[in-house]
């Protein structure tokens, strides 16, 4: 059986904890590393310190950038003009203007091109949804993402990884699954943490003609993020965790009905393996168009949050 060839470039945090776990279990991917803040250590995969040496001897059929947020666009818009097949680390671009720039050299050059925002490919999405009844009988969602700090304002700023620059992304995936991008009111209100530009924390309210949203994001507060879905006569809780679920256990959604409650078991899954095998589907299908829209929709609501 032939094997994808995967160019990862950017050996992050995020790779090894939970990418490279998912990929050695796909069998159809023969992957390598190129970082430049990594010895090469073939052991590990980590095979090249330049990209453009690793796209010429490796000759992936896909690659995956996985860097600081300032070199995403940068990466991207090199690679796909190479003509590669391409996967970004979210947020894929800094603003809608160059997300739409990208997105036209990969339809004038027939790439498969998609923004990794990974959460919602578990199968416990496929599970609330059939709980709810269907997308349509949810009439209100809260969610909640708080991360302590553990970087200096300094570094924050410097990968533009503030608050709203990196968790828009799940405020803006929510809105798109659940309630179709139909938004009629948003509401965003930001503080910064002092004598600076960069965002501490934003709450979010929107609405759309069946459902409510209220997101609230910070960076200052206690570890939690839990995402709570309403219908008319049920209230459904996810577990922690749920924009960052582990791949090696099973879950437990709550379901409130008539004050009364119930647990729900979820088997375990591994979202990043299942975007991967949709992936890879698409390239081999030259579908390309589902991964396209999800990404000028999420560009086109974190716009209308940063410009609130």
């Amino acid at each position: 059986m032939k094997k994808i060839k995967l160019l990862i470039i950017g050996n992050s945090s995020f790779v090894k904890r939970r990418v490279i776990p998912s990929l050695k279990k796909n069998k159809k991917i023969k992957y390598c590393i190129c970082s430049k803040s990594s010895k090469i250590d073939s052991n590990n995969k980590i095979l090249y310190n330049n990209y453009q040496d690793a796209l010429k001897d490796f000759k992936p059929e896909l690659v995956y950038v996985s860097t600081i947020n300032p070199l995403h666009f940068g990466y991207a818009k090199k690679i796909l003009k190479k003509g590669f097949n391409l996967i970004v680390d979210k947020p894929v671009a800094p603003n809608l203007k160059k997300t739409k720039e990208l997105l036209k050299i990969a339809k004038e050059k027939k790439l498969f091109f998609a923004e990794a925002t990974l959460f919602n490919y578990h199968r416990i999405f496929v599970v609330i949804k059939k709980l709810c009844g269907s997308i349509s009988k949810v009439n209100h969602i809260q969610s909640n993402l708080n991360h302590p700090l553990t970087r200096t304002i300094k570094e924050v700023k410097k990968i533009q990884g503030d608050c709203e620059s990196d968790m828009s992304v799940y405020a803006a995936a929510i809105l798109r699954i659940f309630t179709k991008n139909k938004i009629t009111n948003l509401h965003v209100n930001r503080n910064y943490f002092k004598n600076t530009n960069v965002v501490k924390n934003f709450y979010i309210t929107s609405s759309s003609k069946a459902c409510t949203y209220f997101g609230n994001f910070a960076l200052q507060k206690e570890y939690t993020q839990q995402i709570i879905f309403y219908t008319k006569d049920k209230i459904i809780y996810s577990p922690q965790r749920i924009f960052a679920l582990p791949f090696n256990k099973d879950l437990e959604l709550i379901v409130k009905t008539k004050n009364k409650i119930k647990k729900i078991k979820v088997k375990k899954d591994d979202c990043i393996a299942n975007f991967f095998k949709l992936s890879l589907n698409a390239i081999k299908d030259k579908k390309y168009n589902f991964f396209y829209n999800i990404m000028l929709e999420d560009a086109i609501i974190r716009s209308n949050i940063k410009n609130y």
